[in-house]
């Protein structure tokens, strides 16, 4: 072999290595070899939101083509507080051609979060409504766009996807879609289009007979049209069947009786709660409030100190007892002072407390505004 061929042969290693080398060399000066969408993802995983988006800008500026730098960087803008710019960035990407079914779906999902986030739920649902038509069945849009429905009110709408979610899981929920049956039943009584909420209330109790909220709504129906009969008769059901949920009909209960004539019914009803459960507190303060009414004060103060033995720590309870005391004439300075500090008797204005983020509502019922939780007031 001579001696020139052998010195190309070197020249030429040595060019490779060269170019190798400083090709690491570059890598290493841009992130040790990882590129800006890599470790965009890899802040995102540690929550280092601010340090992603630095990335993903990058990302994008060094593949403009890539759909996911650009998803991934709206989804963060979102995340951030910049919820116009992640539109934008979600919207463009939706005129793209040529884009797979699977990746429009993808982008459409990010686009409808963007608008749940800044709260044009309209937008939302039908965003979601569209991304359903390219992906049937997709579990996270089911799922998301079931919030959205909730969220405007859309019952019908949230009872077929609540259904459609059920089936795909094969989960028997047939509690939940009453509760929606009778949600749409209540929107319908709101609206005065009585035959359809009777029909979807009797709907909500075929699916599931122990549908609380559909018994009271059905008990509402009946009072709207005039039959108060029935109307109790269905509050009744809810007390005799289902005594922890009794409460929600107390209200109503004792003003139907004092239209019949018959309010002393009422005390028959409560003494019947109490005989199967002494301890239910509500029922106790609700018998105190009728005995204060009714100027028997002594007994309500008995009635209060019953429920004070079952809940000892119940600052209601002894707001009522204060108030009680005071109006009795049995007070100190003190008792006076506190009457002044909590004045009103719980039960004048009745509330209905969320267990999960203690939201305070006047009215029973079955899904938090705030939380979105179900069945958690008490």
């Amino acid at each position: 072999m001579s001696s020139l061929f052998i010195v190309i042969i070197v020249c030429v290693l040595a060019l490779i290595v060269y170019r190798i080398t400083a090709a690491m060399m570059s890598r290493r000066r841009r992130g040790g070899g990882e590129s800006a969408y890599t470790r965009g993802m890899a802040a995102l995983a540690d929550g280092e939101m601010e340090k992603s988006l630095g990335f993903f800008k990058q990302a994008v500026r060094e593949e403009p083509q890539s759909i996911d730098a650009y998803l991934r960087l709206g989804d963060v803008l979102r995340e951030s507080g910049d919820v116009p710019r992640a539109m934008q960035i979600h919207r463009e990407l939706t005129v793209r051609t040529g884009v797979p079914k699977e990746v429009m779906a993808r982008i459409m999902l990010s686009l409808a979060r963007d608008y749940v986030k800044a709260k044009r739920f309209d937008r939302a649902s039908a965003t979601y409504e569209n991304l359903l038509k390219i992906a049937p069945g997709h579990e996270k849009a089911l799922r998301e766009v079931l919030e959205v429905y909730e969220e405007m009110g859309e019952w019908d709408k949230a009872y077929l996807t609540r259904r459609e979610i059920s089936k795909a899981a094969k989960a028997d929920d047939t509690h939940e879609l009453a509760l929606y049956k009778a949600y749409i039943g209540k929107r319908y009584l709101d609206g005065g289009r009585l035959k359809e909420a009777e029909n979807s209330l009797k709907d909500a109790m075929k699916i599931d007979s122990e549908c609380v909220a559909a018994h009271l709504y059905l008990g509402d129906l009946y009072y709207q049209e005039g039959k108060i009969d029935d109307a109790i008769s269905s509050w009744r059901r809810i007390v005799t069947t289902y005594p922890e949920s009794a409460y929600v009909t107390f209200r109503r209960l004792e003003k139907a009786f004092y239209e019949k004539g018959r309010f002393e019914k009422i005390i028959d009803l409560y003494n019947d709660v109490l005989e199967r459960n002494p301890g239910d507190v509500r029922t106790l303060m609700t018998m105190a409030y009728i005995q204060r009414r009714k100027g028997n004060l002594d007994d309500a103060i008995n009635l209060c100190k019953t429920a004070l033995e079952f809940e000892p720590d119940s600052r209601s309870v002894k707001q009522a007892l204060a108030r009680l005391y005071y109006e009795k004439g049995e007070t100190d300075l003190s008792l006076k002072t506190m009457v002044e500090a909590f004045n009103g008797f719980p039960t004048d204005d009745e509330t209905y407390t969320c267990e999960n983020c203690g939201y305070k509502v006047n009215e029973a019922l079955w899904r938090c505004p705030r939380c979105k939780h179900w069945e958690t007031f008490v």
